[in-house]
């Protein structure tokens, strides 16, 4: 197949969403192009992703193997995904069909599209290619994230076995918490999560 890639950098702030910002830039010309590469403002990569669309843009969603600056989050990605029950696919790097995005009607506006957009991916695979994402560990950040992960799978109803095995083997422990809090039934679910300032979107 002749691929035709559009590439994305992501750099937003908040109140903005991420999703909210691609799907600016991704939907009103999701006709014009084979597949959409989306990378946050902070990877860089030395491979043709023309050539990655050609070999393996059958698939909805192709991931890559992200490699962290920060030797905090590759510690804690060793010590935590020691146990993959699927490709694992990380929203720093992506590149998504543009059959796929138009099937589930465009790429989503909401905060955290990865969720999203794996669950309705029917096929997911990650190529051997690397992308380094130049990050640094931020505590605060990283708690908020998890905050606001929770916050997000509770609005989504998602499935309370997966959050609890996720913030387990993940050692993310506030997404648990937060996806609880969030499915109280006494209103506290409409209760803002403030994000920080931030273009980093780790995980940890």
């Amino acid at each position: 197949m002749v691929a035709r890639v559009k590439t994305i950098v992501v750099n937003f702030r908040p109140p903005e969403t991420y999703g909210g910002f691609v799907s600016k830039l991704v939907n009103p010309v999701i006709d014009d192009f084979s597949h959409f590469l989306i990378l946050d403002n902070d990877t860089t990569y030395d491979f043709s992703a023309d050539k990655v669309a050609e070999q393996f843009g059958a698939a909805d969603i192709v991931g890559f193997n992200i490699v962290s600056s920060s030797g905090i989050f590759r510690a804690w990605e060793k010590m935590t995904y020691w146990l993959r029950l699927s490709p694992r696919v990380r929203g720093a790097a992506m590149l998504l069909s543009a059959d796929f995005l138009r099937r589930i009607g465009g790429y989503p506006s909401d905060e955290f599209v990865d969720t999203i957009l794996l669950q309705k991916s029917n096929r997911t695979l990650v190529a051997p290619f690397t992308v380094y994402h130049n990050q640094r560990f931020d505590l605060k950040h990283s708690v908020w994230r998890q905050i606001s992960d929770g916050k997000f799978r509770a609005e989504i109803r998602y499935p309370f076995w997966k959050t609890l095995l996720h913030s387990i083997f993940r050692v993310r422990p506030f997404v648990l918490l937060s996806y609880v809090f969030h499915r109280l039934p006494d209103g506290r679910s409409n209760r803002r999560v403030v994000e920080p300032v931030s273009d980093s979107r780790d995980r940890a």
